[in-house]
This record gives C-alpha cells, sequence and structure tokens, in this order.
C-alpha cells in the first residue's frame, strides 16, 4: 500500500526538523483523538463543530508538525486506521488465500491420558464443521472419551458462519447462539454432537472468529478459556476499496451473543490465565508431548531448545489410570483404542492444565 511503502522508506530524520519521529507519531496519535472526538457529535447530529473544526484541526497539525505532505497524509492515513479498528486486507492468491500456505483446519489431533480428546484448531473457515464432525464422530479415535480439548492458540479466520456452524455443534439451544449484523446461526438442540466435559485454550494470537468461536462456547457449554487473553481483533467488518488500489476491512458492527449481549471490543480475557512466552509456545504447539522412557528419562527436550523437563515419577495414581483404561479397553469388542505404550507426560503447561481440569470435570461429572 502507498501509504505503508512510504513509512517503510523514510527510516531517517531528515536535516532540520524541529520535532523527533517519536514527538511526530504522538501528535498524529493525538490527531486520531481529535478526529474522534470531532466524530462523536456528528452521529448524534450535530454536524457544525466536525464541520467547521476539522478543516482547520488538520491544517495546523500539518504546518507544525513540519512534514511534507506525502508523508502527513502516509502517517495520518495509518493513525486514522489503527484507531478506527480497520485493517488493510492483505493480498490473496488465486486460491483464496494469502501467499503464506494456509493452515489446516484442524492441525493436530490426539489421545491423552485418561480418555481426553486433544483438537487443535488451524483455522476457523467454512469447511471446519464439517471436518469436526468427521473427527469427533470416528469411533477408532474417540471410543472411551471421557472429555475434549479444543486448541484455538494461534488460530485465525474471517467466517463468522464457520464459528457459528461448529459451535452449533456443541449447543442444546434451539435459539440462534450467534449474531452478528441480519445473520444468526441457532444451537443443533438435542441433535448436538457432544456433551462431554470441555476446555478452550487461547492466546493473544487467537483472533477474528477464532475469537468468536471461543465466546460462543464459553457461553453454550459453560467450558472454561484457558491460556491468554485473545488478540481482540473480532467484530463485523466491511471490505472497501481505496482510490490507490488498496482495500480495508472496516468495522460495521459488534458480535452478539446467544443471551443477547454483545462481544465487547478488545481481548477476550481467559478464565485461568497462564502466561507463557509466545516462542515457547509455538514449540509447545508443535510438540506438546513428553514421553517418559521405561528408563525414567524424558523422550523430548524442552520447546526451542531450552534444557531437558524435570523428570516425573510414575505415580501410584498413574497405575491405576492405565488399569482402568485396559479394562475398559478390554470390554469393547467392537473397535480397539490404540494404548499408549509408556506413560505420557504433557510438556506444554497450558494444554497439561485444561486437561487435568477436564479430567476433574470428567469425574464430577460421573459420580452424579
Amino acid at each position: 500500500m502507498a501509504w505503508e511503502r512510504q513509512l517503510e522508506s523514510d527510516n531517517s530524520e531528515p536535516e532540520g526538523y524541529g520535532v523527533t519521529m517519536r514527538d511526530t507519531l504522538r501528535w498524529i496519535e493525538v490527531l486520531a483523538l481529535f478526529l474522534a472526538l470531532f466524530l462523536s457529535p456528528r452521529l448524534h447530529g450535530d454536524t457544525t463543530s466536525s464541520t467547521t473544526r476539522l478543516p482547520e484541526l488538520i491544517q495546523v497539525l500539518r504546518t507544525n508538525l513540519d512534514l511534507g505532505s506525502a508523508e502527513f497524509e502516509a502517517q495520518a492515513s495509518q493513525a486514522l486506521i489503527e484507531r478506527f479498528g480497520a485493517r488493510p486486507v492483505q493480498e490473496v492468491s488465486s486460491t483464496g488465500f494469502t501467499n503464506n500456505p494456509a493452515p489446516d483446519l484442524i492441525a493436530r489431533r490426539e489421545r491423552l491420558d485418561g480418555g481426553i480428546l486433544y483438537l487443535r484448531m488451524g483455522r476457523v473457515d467454512l469447511g471446519l464443521p464439517t471436518a469436526l464432525r468427521a473427527a469427533l464422530t470416528d469411533a477408532t479415535w474417540n471410543t472411551n472419551a471421557s472429555g475434549l480439548v479444543l486448541d484455538l492458540r494461534f488460530a485465525s479466520g474471517d467466517s463468522l458462519p464457520a464459528a457459528g456452524e461448529t459451535a452449533s455443534l456443541f449447543s442444546d439451544r434451539t435459539e440462534a447462539i450467534l449474531h452478528w449484523g441480519s445473520n444468526s446461526i441457532a444451537g443443533s438442540g438435542a441433535q448436538r454432537l457432544w456433551s462431554l466435559p470441555m476446555a478452550v485454550l487461547v492466546n493473544n494470537r487467537t483472533q477474528g472468529a477464532a475469537e468468536a468461536l471461543a465466546a460462543v462456547l464459553r457461553q453454550e457449554t459453560g467450558s472454561p478459556l484457558v491460556g491468554q487473553s485473545t488478540a481482540g481483533r473480532h467484530g463485523v467488518f466491511r471490505e472497501v476499496g481505496l482510490g490507490d488500489g488498496t482495500r480495508l476491512q472496516v468495522p460495521a458492527g459488534r458480535i452478539r451473543l446467544g443471551d443477547g449481549s454483545i462481544l465487547a471490543a478488545g481481548p477476550i480475557p481467559p478464565d485461568i490465565r497462564i502466561p507463557v512466552p509466545e516462542n515457547t509456545e509455538r514449540g509447545f504447539i508443535k510438540n506438546p508431548i513428553a514421553v517418559l522412557k521405561p528408563n525414567g528419562t524424558n523422550g523430548i527436550s524442552g520447546a526451542m531448545g531450552s534444557p531437558p523437563l524435570p523428570r516425573r515419577k510414575v505415580t501410584e495414581a498413574d497405575l491405576v489410570r492405565a488399569q482402568r483404561s485396559e479394562a475398559n479397553d478390554s470390554t469393547n469388542e467392537t473397535h480397539t483404542v490404540e494404548k499408549a505404550a509408556v506413560p505420557v507426560r504433557l510438556a506444554d503447561p497450558v494444554l497439561a492444565r485444561a486437561a487435568d481440569l477436564v479430567r476433574g470435570l470428567s469425574a464430577f461429572q460421573k459420580a452424579r
């Protein structure tokens, strides 16, 4: 985009500037705030102040910032876009995705200790509800399952229909569970696919439709969000074009949940916060499991080249769980679920906490 290229090409401050670049950006932020203040009366029917003061304000800032016309417009454009929540549309290839390969809808699936199923979503897009239904109805994988962990860390997507249809698989509500604009998605009622305990993993790279999905699942199923606050880039957007060919997604409304409440702008906080550095978490995403070998040593090192994780002793509780799992598997004559040859410990602290939580909820549900 023109204004982005202009900013990238100007990395030094010309001689004679009366202000530093940092001061310049601070002035631009002031401009954005003033624009917000002057536009608010217009929304309430009072256009006098916005039409008489805005041109004067722009001229004063343009003159006193001592910036060239092109640079002023470039920085002002960037400030306005960021201030009002618009976002540039990334260039797409003929396949409809960015130049980088699109992540899989379901990027990973594992069966954890105690019958906990683990599914990591790559993106929330059309096709995800079908892929998720196929995974959760796969009897060779889900037999004797006791709970589910859905991982939305680093997941994105712009498809609110996909978010709503995915959430509907878990909702017994017959009314709408997600509203945006004039559109809505209803729950599955008695036909819901999953009713066992569940937890949802999120972090500050969970964005867009993935944030909407996390919020709906929390409300409809009571599933806790575990991890870190989301990116805060959810909402209803309208795509518009500028004269230079740039296309923007402009905020056009908020998302509403099944109870009619509005999903407030900004990051969605987790119910259980577990801070993990992003690089470390990316390593856990690639390999969340550490295997305890028969000699008691870990099969993998810590993520991102960190030292090996502390060894955990196999306890009596581990043996009891293994015996129960073996007994359950032996009673199933139709389907056979592959058993882990050795005890498994989760190196990923977020996934480990969520799995423990789901395991506890499952035990409580059975006791009732």
